[in-house]
């Protein structure tokens, strides 16, 4: 393996966020009379298109109302959601780890890149990242290998050069898909080892640690390549 560069889910993963997605599905879907979903059901969508979530509600939803209830969805998240959210303890530092060490880093979330770049920003973590991809970055959403690829084209990198970290069933299978290297984190939405999951870590520094690891198989000294740009 050679790797070179880190593709970052958001949601769960860098941002202690899968709760605000889904308290506000489910804020969305009561106001139009539908039941609340239970955490486990949506949380498990995480990344994936906000349609397929409204769909766990109404499986005959029509194209409009999906289109709705996402423009309604959106306009929460702007304004309510988007200024709360928060690293995760641990996730700056790795982030600071990885880019003084020569790693290129970019996200990989269901997110719209404009909102994920708005949440870099306002996080002050934007400098960190090479390059900000979301959902709408591509046709095929998460777990296709779609997303990962965008980004391995963006960073110039092969799929053997790449490692995806995520929290949920998606981003490990669109990782697998891509050709990339996975590791699962224990402290966004799925608790126990998600299948094809390369690696398993319950720990910021367990996280560094084995991408250090890994890094330093084939670069004992890493050379950055230069920021991309987003």
């Amino acid at each position: 393996m050679t790797l070179r560069a880190v593709l970052w889910d958001l949601d769960g993963t860098l941002t202690d966020s899968v709760r605000f997605v889904v308290d506000t599905a489910n804020r969305v879907i009561e106001a139009h009379g539908g039941p609340p979903l239970p955490f486990e059901s949506v949380g498990a969508m995480t990344g994936l298109p906000l349609e397929d979530i409204f769909r766990i509600a109404w499986p005959d939803l029509t194209a409009d109302l999906a289109q709705s209830y996402r423009s309604e969805y959106r306009e929460i998240y702007d304004r309510e959601i988007i200024p709360a959210t928060k690293l995760f303890e641990g996730a700056r530092e790795t982030l600071a780890a990885f880019h003084d060490a020569g790693l290129l880093q970019a996200t990989v979330t269901g997110k719209r890149a404009a909102d994920c770049e708005r949440i870099l920003r306002g996080l002050g973590i934007a400098s960190e990242i090479d390059v900000c991809l979301g959902g709408d970055s591509v046709s095929r959403p998460k777990p296709a290998p779609d997303l990962a690829q965008h980004a391995m084209e963006r960073l110039r990198c092969e799929a053997t050069d790449c490692v995806v970290i995520g929290d949920a069933n998606a981003d490990i299978a669109m990782g697998k898909a891509a050709g990339a290297h996975t590791i699962q984190v224990l402290w966004g939405f799925a608790r126990e080892r998600i299948e094809g999951a390369d690696h398993v870590v319950a720990t910021w520094s367990e996280l560094r640690e084995t991408v250090f690891a890994l890094a330093s198989r084939a670069h004992p000294i890493l050379c950055r390549g230069g920021a991309l740009g987003s």
